[in-house]
């Protein structure tokens, strides 16, 4: 019998291990690839998933999802590896930094809107979110982009 291939993106820390530790805990006969894009953050991700389960096949792929040449890389190196993927997680993903905007809160203290402003911050929260090397909008093409360039349809 084959054993199943799981790869989950995101998988060193948050969600993205306690869901590997899951799916270990569930069926230790798959072959797990933890996505991730910090080497040294897998590779102790991997080391705690197999003192736990020491038996597990636990493998590393070096992959960012905020960038496509890290994706095509990846999506080649899961070709080379595995003959197909059973499971692909996509889990990997950044939220925006909130910053204030000090020039908005002054205006928004001498308007009509200073109730709501205090109670929901809206208007004086601002969202930056920066243009990668890709051309595309940070946040979009690593919580999106990147993980539709890397699902079955482009891995086959």
């Amino acid at each position: 019998m084959m054993r199943k291939v799981v790869v989950v993106t995101g998988a060193n820390s948050g969600i993205g291990l306690a869901l590997c530790e899951r799916l270990l805990s569930y069926d230790d006969q798959i072959r797990l690839c933890l996505g991730c894009r910090n080497l040294q953050r897998a590779e102790a991700a991997r080391t705690a998933l197999l003192s736990s389960h020491p038996t597990a096949d636990v493998s590393v792929l070096l992959v960012d999802v905020g960038k496509v040449t890290s994706v095509v890389r990846a999506a080649k190196e899961l070709k080379e590896r595995y003959k197909k993927v059973d499971y692909l997680y996509l889990n990997a993903g950044i939220m925006p930094n909130p910053q204030l905007s000090f020039r908005a809160f002054i205006k928004g203290l001498f308007s009509r809107n200073v109730i709501n402003m205090f109670a929901t911050a809206e208007g004086i929260l601002t969202q930056k979110d920066r243009i990668t090397e890709d051309g595309l909008q940070e946040v979009f093409e690593t919580n999106v982009f990147g993980h539709f360039m890397l699902s079955p349809k482009h891995l086959s």
